[in-house]
């Protein structure tokens, strides 16, 4: 029954979430017959003229995959709902693009690691497809992408995660006027630093981690705070077990991140989280913008409402 209502192209986006949240209670008890007819009738959708049902059935499949556990989904993710996910990557609607790749995050993040290759060496997912979905004109586009670009590589799935990156770019993205996009700028920073595989010299993820220390958001700040105590504790750890490397970081890079970590003052990063300073950053930042001031001699009135 449920399958037979989402394929009823007369119910439209605010319905379509109704039957979807149903489906989403079946899908823990259902049968296998189901499920089936239930990826039969999203591929049926996911085409649909209407792009907030587009949306709506993609994010129905991102749930059922955070949601659930991945035997309860696996034949309702098919390599053909992939497939149709991919394409969603170059929607004309930025909106299903968004819910496309955090979908591919998802199935990267908690899929087998058949259903994982799968997405990381799609034929329409390459360097070139990735890098235009990170460069996309919407901030929550790139906010989706950089979830997906860091699914890939914190999985260890193929290089094309990596391949993607330019300096510029990263550049780009540590300055982006949305915070939440230099949030997950710095989580890559930190996976490149630490997890790369190949050199990382010429994307020099260090050197803008750090300089994202003194972004003007706290949320940044926290996130580099967070990023640099793993990857001091990863070193010390290695240098504990006096293992030659860190797990695929180069050497002579190796040399140069320890020196990096040790001039940072973590106690003072920190303690720019602190409620004070928060304080004290709103009125430099925000109140600053918002006070009144005399523009001649002092006390003259010139700010004082005509109708006084």
């Amino acid at each position: 029954m449920v399958p037979r209502l989402i394929c009823t192209f007369a119910i439209r986006a605010p319905g379509l979430r109704g039957v979807f949240d149903l489906a989403l209670e079946l899908l823990g008890s259902c049968n296998a017959e189901f499920v089936q007819g239930l990826e039969h009738a999203i591929r049926t959708r996911i085409v649909d003229v209407e792009w907030e049902s587009r949306d709506t059935v993609i994010e129905f499949v991102t749930r059922a995959v955070r949601e659930h556990a991945w035997p309860r989904v696996e034949l309702l993710v098919t390599r053909q709902v992939v497939d149709d996910a991919v394409r969603a990557l170059s929607d004309a609607e930025e909106y299903v693009r968004a819910s496309a790749a955090y979908l591919l995050a998802a199935l990267v993040e908690r899929g087998d690691e058949e259903r994982a290759r799968y997405v990381s060496g799609h034929k329409h997912l390459t360097q070139s497809d990735l890098a235009r979905l990170v460069a996309d004109s919407e901030a929550f586009v790139k906010r989706a992408a950089l979830d997906l670009v860091h699914a890939l590589g914190t999985r260890g799935i193929g290089t094309t995660w990596f391949e993607c990156l330019t300096y510029r770019m990263l550049y780009d993205l540590a300055d982006d006027p949305d915070f939440e996009v230099r949030v997950r700028c710095a989580r890559i920073l930190a996976l490149l630093t630490q997890n790369s595989p190949v050199n990382t010299s010429e994307l020099q993820s260090t050197s803008l981690l750090l300089e994202m220390c003194r972004d003007s958001s706290r949320y940044v700040r926290a996130e580099c705070l967070r990023s640099l105590r793993e990857l001091k504790q990863n070193t010390q750890d290695v240098d504990m077990t006096n293992e030659p490397e860190p797990k695929r970081v180069y050497v002579g890079e190796r040399t140069d991140l320890c020196e990096k970590l040790r001039n940072v003052d973590l106690a003072q990063l920190e303690a720019s989280l602190s409620a004070e300073h928060l304080y004290q950053e709103a009125l430099d930042t925000q109140v600053a913008r918002e006070l009144m001031r005399e523009k001649s001699d002092a006390n003259a009135g010139n700010n004082i409402l005509d109708c006084y």
